[in-house]
């Protein structure tokens, strides 16, 4: 079988290496390229929680704002001080209504002052009263005479809650309470930037009756995850929030959950903590941003890299071949034919085989050998001195 010519050899590997460094270097510029959406990705899962405090400080100032001018009529102020339930009832009720329709408020109470502290009237369940409010934000507005507001966790969802002391002649007569669940944040925080949203709660801080109770038997989903319900969503994708870790060891800044692949869609998913009132790690919201248009953007930059420096690569190993066959392997063939013109012309002789197997440089190396070192007794006689020794 014929040799391979070295210079065919030598042009193969230089078009491999440069192949292989353009597709190292476009994994490497492609690597960098989704290293940097994933950080994109990461720092608008970590808005999701800022976007959810926002939220609720604007809902805190919208329920304070509300209960200064609850706080500021007379005429309930009078019959909540003559603990006149029904007329106080009737005074409140279609405010109630009003403010339920329009700013969702669910929740809102009378309450006595210290030390009896019990619900005189629950305007949107009237029938109940007279339990004993020991809740963080009612003890934190009798604590600093003013403001206590939070979500707390009542036995089946958070409810946002805003209390304040109500005052005559300097003197506290009671506490108002509105509150508002806020199933609702999840679909406004979706609507201004399109990411879905879950919040998980513990289990051991809700009540498993009081929740069977609320959502039916074909709905519960008490028994779905181990320590933990999803209390609140915006997907219904199975398996896509979901986290195994413990909730109530969640660091501040959350934890990024990292990619996930459904059908042709791409996610980030990350996690990060709730508390109530009282400070407590009592869940955890749940952010899933759907990146993949940036995940396509970067795989398509990464081809392209690839492309650019398969090109590159190219003309640099032509340019790389074109000077070596020039510079060394032209020569050498120009060598080669006239070490066998000069052989022929001197006669001398044919030293080693040249086999198939040798390439320009074994060629060349037996031209070299016989121009050098030929035999002398394969050396052609002179024929006069022939004559001469006779």
């Amino acid at each position: 079988m014929r040799s391979v010519s070295l210079e065919l050899r030598l042009l193969v590997a230089l078009f491999a290496l440069c192949a292989g460094a353009a597709f190292l270097g476009a994994r490497l510029s492609g690597g960098i390229v989704e290293q940097q959406v994933e950080q994109a990705g990461t720092e608008r899962l970590r808005g999701a929680e800022e976007a959810f405090a926002s939220q609720e400080r604007a809902e805190i100032e919208k329920l304070s704002a509300t209960l200064d001018a609850l706080l500021s009529r007379d005429d309930l102020r009078q019959a909540f001080v003559a603990r006149d339930r029904e007329r106080l009832l009737a005074l409140s009720a279609p405010l109630f209504e009003t403010m339920r329709d329009r700013d969702r408020i669910t929740h809102w109470y009378f309450i006595a002052p210290e030390p009896d502290a019990t619900v005189f009237l629950r305007v949107h369940r009237p029938e109940l009263r007279g339990d004993k409010v020991e809740r963080v934000t009612f003890r934190r507005a009798v604590e600093t005479g003013d403001m206590g507001a939070g979500k707390e966790l009542g036995r089946t969802a958070f409810a946002l809650r805003v209390v304040r002391p109500w005052l005559q002649d300097g003197k506290v007569v009671g506490y108002l309470e509105l509150a508002e669940e806020i199933d609702h944040f999840l679909g406004a925080m979706k609507s201004r930037t399109g990411d879905d949203y879950g919040i998980l709660v513990k289990k051991r801080f809700l009540d498993q009756r009081r929740w069977a109770e609320v959502l039916g038997e074909r709905s519960n989903t008490w028994n779905d995850r181990a320590d933990v319900v999803v209390v609140d969503t915006t997907t219904f994708t199975e398996g896509i929030i979901d986290y195994e870790g413990d909730l109530e060891v969640l660091p501040d800044e959350g934890v990024a959950l990292g990619e996930v692949v459904r059908d042709d869609r791409a996610y980030m998913r990350g996690i990060f903590p709730l508390r109530d009132a009282g400070g407590r790690k009592v869940g955890g919201l749940f952010v899933l941003h759907d990146f993949t248009a940036e995940h396509g953007a970067a795989r398509a930059a990464m081809l392209r890299s690839f492309m650019v420096l398969i090109g590159v690569g190219a003309v640099l190993a032509a340019i790389l071949a074109a000077m070596l066959h020039y510079a060394v392997f032209a020569r050498l063939r120009r060598l080669e034919r006239r070490l066998e013109r000069e052989a022929a012309l001197r006669q001398l002789p044919p030293g080693r085989v040249v086999e198939l197997t040798d390439d320009e440089i074994g060629r060349l190396e037996v031209l070299l050998g016989r121009a050098l070192f030929p035999s002398r007794d394969e050396l052609p006689r002179d024929p006069s001195s022939t004559g001469r020794q006779g």
